[in-house]
């Protein structure tokens, strides 16, 4: 069995919003079915804020407009460029705020931090 050392690395965990946005519209999306998941949700994971990320090619996410683009200079973000709630990047994208970035569409994701190491509970 191989093993990699974790200790001084930070882990992240992401959870995507189940639609996203084309620029006028919401649309539901699902996961790509030849690849299968089943995913099993880290203790520890503590909530570091919610990013706009790009799908443009489909099932690819390509990057964040807010670190990417520099709309963070525009925009209001935590220290980890990111927004604050997932109503806020909702609203964002609503209200207007990525339709100078690029192509969309766009999903909302939550990013974790996730404690090392995990607990076999």
């Amino acid at each position: 069995m191989h093993s990699i050392q974790l200790e001084g690395t930070s882990l992240f965990y992401y959870e995507v919003y189940e639609t996203e946005f084309d620029g006028k519209t919401w649309s539901p999306y699902g996961a790509e079915s030849s690849f299968p998941t089943n995913v099993t949700p880290p203790q520890g994971k503590v909530l570091e804020g919610f990013d706009v990320v790009t799908f443009f090619a489909g099932n690819a996410p390509e990057h964040s407009p807010l670190s990417c683009n520099g709309m963070a200079k525009e925009i209001r973000t935590n220290q980890h460029c990111l927004l604050e709630s997932l109503s806020e990047a909702y609203d964002r994208l609503n209200g207007g705020a990525f339709k100078n970035a690029d192509p969309g569409p766009y999903r909302i994701f939550a990013v974790y931090s996730v404690e090392w190491p995990q607990s076999s509970d």
